[in-house]
């Protein structure tokens, strides 16, 4: 997260509203989604505290060429988190300013995402006590209004897909004192957005809750670890509530499952990325797909979100543990589908900026499990065994993942 001032490319050619503040909280951290009904500048600024006049740490956005039309969309209780109040004022005709009052502020950070235009704003610091107790997230609850699907696509008819039930986690074995391992697992995509579409009308929304669905399984098996997904059905869920939703949970780990895709249909492989700045066009254009944005190019281009974003919200407190991460996962899945008799390329451990893994606080990786575009691969994706295969994979890269951990945890 960052210390300096962000400000969007120049896209506001009008007055906008802001429309509504929402937050997302967890001990350490605290994410702020403020809806606007168009795209404008921001500013994000740091003010140090001033502890002889009793002022904390504060953070300001100034949102430029928007008007407030009731103050009553900030929340005023933040029931815990590091963020202790948040006011919200018109500073002129057309400025209105966030202040956010942060006592044990360490890192903080913001950045646009599009359809509709938002602004996610992290803080991260100091836990506070909870003035009321913290209720369990639910899916439900962390689930964004109804948006819409990405321009010209259209959901086809699910195919015959093979999904696990869900799964009862069974008796754990008694063990040592040792903490705990907690992985949030992400079917990508959901609901109104199909994701990448099969030639076989298969689509990526159904494969990934299917793999995620049988991961789950396998891993509820290990001891000492809890699962939970980001959604259980087909449901859809902003990708800010997402990382957000595993914050919430204190996960040890992120695990973001998704298919790949390309208008070249011989295409094919398997790849794990973490979050860092590219400038590989290939991958720019991978997260573009995936962050739903219809052009993206590298620092130099003009349509520059995706490396504005990220240009100080690289998370270099856990991004080596996301490497190995992403090594352990990559080297597992290949080596599972080719003892399974379904070889797939690898195509290597890679660096991308996904929304979905910005503002985690946990290793996080995206996995792309195969291309769903490929006749062979696409096809495969819609089969049970190969759904298996892929599940074998992730569970072995990640188990040992945490394996390792827990022998680190213990030096």
């Amino acid at each position: 997260m960052c210390g300096a001032a962000i400000v969007t490319p120049a896209r506001a050619d009008s007055v906008a509203t802001l429309r509504a503040v929402r937050q997302i909280t967890a001990p350490a951290t605290t994410r702020l989604i403020v809806e606007l009904s168009a795209p404008v500048h921001y500013q994000l600024e740091r003010v140090a505290p001033r502890p002889d006049l009793g002022i904390p740490a504060r953070l300001y956005v100034d949102f430029l060429g928007t008007r407030l039309l009731d103050d009553g969309v900030v929340p005023t209780e933040l029931p815990e988190g590091p963020v202790l109040r948040l006011r919200i004022t018109q500073r002129d005709a057309t400025t209105t300013r966030l202040i956010l009052d942060v006592p044990g502020l360490a890192e903080f950070g913001a950045f646009p995402m599009p359809d509709p235009f938002r602004l996610i704003i992290d803080a991260r610091g100091t836990p506070r006590l909870a003035t009321r107790p913290r209720p369990t997230p639910t899916v439900a609850a962390l689930a964004a209004p109804p948006a819409r699907a990405p321009s010209g696509a259209t959901a086809p008819s699910r195919p015959d897909i093979a999904v696990a039930p869900k799964a009862v986690s069974p008796p754990l074995p008694a063990r040592s004192a040792a903490r705990r391992f907690k992985i949030v697992l992400d079917p990508g995509h959901g609901g109104q957005d199909p994701g990448a579409l099969g030639a076989q009308g298969i689509a990526e929304k159904d494969v990934v809750l299917a793999i995620a669905l049988r991961l789950r399984q396998r891993l509820v098996e290990l001891p000492g670890v809890d699962v939970v997904l980001t959604r259980e059905s087909d449901v859809f869920i902003a990708l800010e509530e997402r990382t957000a939703r595993a914050n919430t949970e204190q996960a040890d780990l992120f695990v973001s499952i998704h298919a790949n895709a390309s208008t070249n249909t011989e295409l094919s492989g398997v790849e794990t990325y973490y979050l860092n700045n590219t400038d590989d066009h290939a991958t720019l254009r991978l997260a573009a797909m995936e962050n739903g944005l219809r052009t993206v190019t590298g620092r130099g281009g003009g349509d520059r979100e995706v490396s504005l974003i990220l240009s100080d919200l690289i998370q270099t407190y856990k991004i080596q543990e996301s490497v190995t991460l992403a090594e352990g996962l990559q080297q597992a899945l290949v080596g599972e589908l080719a003892a399974r008799g379904t070889p797939a390329n690898n195509l290597g451990v890679k660096r991308g900026p996904f929304y979905v893994l910005v503002g985690a606080g946990m290793p996080c990786v995206l996995a792309e499990v195969s291309f769903i575009t490929h006749p062979q691969e696409g096809a495969r994706l819609g089969q049970r065994s190969y759904q298996e295969a892929i599940a074998d994979g992730l569970l072995r890269g990640i188990r040992r993942f945490v394996e390792n951990a827990r022998v680190a945890e213990n030096l």
